[in-house]
């Protein structure tokens, strides 16, 4: 910290110089009244000497607050960390595919997270997420760091635990769209990539929550991942791709796979391929994820044989502004297929409406119409509803 030595006040320096200046006046009063030119001469000297002290006080301050604000612990932790999350409330009315009907006020998502730029090249990710699922749990949700700066340099290292790149699950709905539900895998891992020129291709590896029958459990999982944006017409297009050696890893097929999930047969591999169009108002997204084979009726079947699950998504989004407010239109059809024992639907339509009521805070009106597999592969061949209304803030 600089320390500096007190000066007195403009006021009392001009005070003290008339005061040494004083005897001398009073002696040349004495003898012969000084004349009008040496009296002006006095007063610019002596202003002279009053603005050079102002000047050294005004530096030694500027220095002080320039030390404080650039190295104090606040502003350091200002320079270098970000806060934020997100609260959602909802309301929700719906009817299953036995014609059971419910509804019920949740606080769906609290989601809080902290971000570090620690320098240049080093960065570091952690969030904590609580969701409405019956336990009431608080859990690390993600926590990584990320090695290098892509705006600088291509290549980057990512280490930890979040959701691997395999899909691209961005949509303007409320509700996540299905092929979330097939492939979301969130795993502790390492990854590896390189972005250039609007291209980005990422390998990982990880140690999953699946293996084969007899395997050790070893890190022996992982994915590679493609992605490429670009400008174009006035909009944006982005495009991506990925593959991972085992879908069996992600969240809902672990889930669903029960004990066969320690004891698969071979491992199945998944594939997938995503874009997105955003032009004006408009944004288009379709994103389509698959099994690469089927895995054995034992460990997950669909009419009676090996289910090859597999969904796809396709969106249409327009945002406008009303009055001032925010306002974004969303419309979705989707659709799965072999996905009965996941708990998935066969088809899902819906729209949603989202209304920036206030600075942070937006309220989202969706509805959803699924439609179960046909009794014949096993479903009740009935459809299902889902509406929402979501209070969410934003901060």
């Amino acid at each position: 910290m600089i320390k500096s030595k007190l000066l007195p006040a403009p006021g009392l320096l001009l005070s003290s110089l008339l005061w040494t200046a004083l005897p001398a006046g009073l002696a040349a009063a004495s003898d012969d009244s000084p004349s009008a030119s040496q009296l002006l001469l006095l007063i610019q000297n002596q202003q002279r000497e009053l603005d050079k002290l102002k000047a050294a006080l005004a530096k030694t301050q500027a220095a002080k607050t320039e030390k404080t604000t650039s190295d104090g612990p606040l502003s350091s932790l200002d320079q270098k960390f970000s806060f934020g999350g997100v609260v959602e409330i909802e309301t929700t009315k719906s009817e299953d595919f036995a014609s059971a009907e419910s509804s019920d006020i949740t606080l769906a998502t609290v989601e809080l997270f902290v971000d570090a730029e620690l320098s240049d090249l080093v960065s570091t990710h952690v969030q904590i997420l609580y969701e409405d699922d019956g336990d009431d749990i608080i859990r690390l949700d993600e926590g990584f760091v990320t090695l290098g700066n892509t705006e600088r340099h291509p290549p980057y290292l990512q280490a930890g635990k979040w959701v691997v790149p395999f899909g691209n699950f961005n949509t303007d709905m409320s509700s996540d769209p299905l092929t979330l539900d097939l492939g979301e895998t969130k795993e502790a891992a390492v990854l590896f990539g390189v972005a250039s020129d609007g291209f980005t291709l990422e390998g990982f590896v990880y140690n999953g929550d699946t293996q084969q029958a007899n395997d050790n459990d070893e890190i022996e999982q992982g994915g590679l991942a493609f992605g490429y944006g670009t400008e174009i017409m006035g909009g944006r297009v982005n495009l991506g791709a990925s593959y991972v050696r085992n879908i069996a890893d992600s969240d809902s097929l672990t889930t669903g796979l029960a004990a066969a999930a320690r004891a698969l047969d071979r491992l199945v591999g998944g594939i997938e391929g995503h874009a997105a169009l955003s032009l004006q108002s408009w944004t288009l997204r379709g994103s389509y994820m698959t099994a690469a084979k089927a895995f054995r009726a034992t460990e997950l079947a669909f009419n009676g044989r090996g289910a090859k699950p597999k969904a796809w998504h396709l969106e249409a989004a327009y945002s406008t502004s009303i009055n001032g407010q925010d306002v974004t239109v969303a419309a979705t059809a989707q659709n799965t297929g072999e996905a009965l024992a996941l708990g998935l639907p066969e088809r899902r339509y819906g729209t949603a409406v989202t209304l920036g009521v206030l600075e942070h805070a937006a309220i989202t009106a969706e509805y959803l119409r699924d439609n179960d597999y046909c009794i014949g592969d096993g479903g009740t061949g009935n459809d299902g509803y889902t509406a929402t209304l979501k209070l969410t803030v934003e901060f």
